[in-house]
């Protein structure tokens, strides 16, 4: 087996690796969901601390899902760059 063959093996395996990492990165990043609390008992107009408290606590909780959710797209887009690269390595040595 010569060389160009056996590198476009390997680039075609590691072309398909990279692209299941990154679909399972992406995948991932769609689950996280922000826990949000219930809204307090008492009237808006009795207690507006305890609204606004409570709509702050819900800002966090999503701020924390929303960032979860880019560092795991970062991670499927660099999985998928690697995926695309070793594709075009493996298209290249496929016609050598």
């Amino acid at each position: 087996m010569n060389a160009p063959r056996l590198g476009y093996i390997v680039c075609s395996a590691a072309t398909a690796v990279c692209a299941l990492v990154a679909a399972a990165y992406w995948y991932l990043s769609s689950r996280p969901t922000p826990k949000l609390n219930n809204p307090p008992n008492a009237s808006i107009s009795d207690a507006p601390e305890l609204h606004i408290l409570s709509a702050q606590v819900d800002v966090y909780a999503v701020q924390e899902a929303l960032s979860e959710t880019s560092l795991l797209n970062k991670k499927a887009a660099l999985w998928s760059a690697g995926a695309a690269l070793f594709g075009a390595a493996a298209a290249l040595l496929g016609i050598m």
